[in-house]
């Protein structure tokens, strides 16, 4: 399978995933403690997006000098 493809699947699923994490954050029966594993789940999400992103990016950069 082709590696942009690969990256947009992971993208996709991991926006669906923090759709996920904020429903149940904005719940009020989500405890403490709950809410935070919930949060570091988020940002690990949200940076992994970030990288993959920026990588996407670099490739159009390159693209477009060709």
């Amino acid at each position: 399978m082709d590696n942009n493809l690969d990256k947009d699947i992971v993208i996709e699923e991991a926006f669906e995933r923090l759709a996920k994490i904020n429903e149940q954050l904005e719940s009020p029966e989500v405890s403490l403690k709950d809410s935070l594993a919930l949060y570091a789940e988020g940002v690990k999400l949200v940076s992994a997006c970030k990288a993959n992103l920026e990588g996407v990016e670099k490739e159009i950069q390159i693209l477009n000098e060709v």
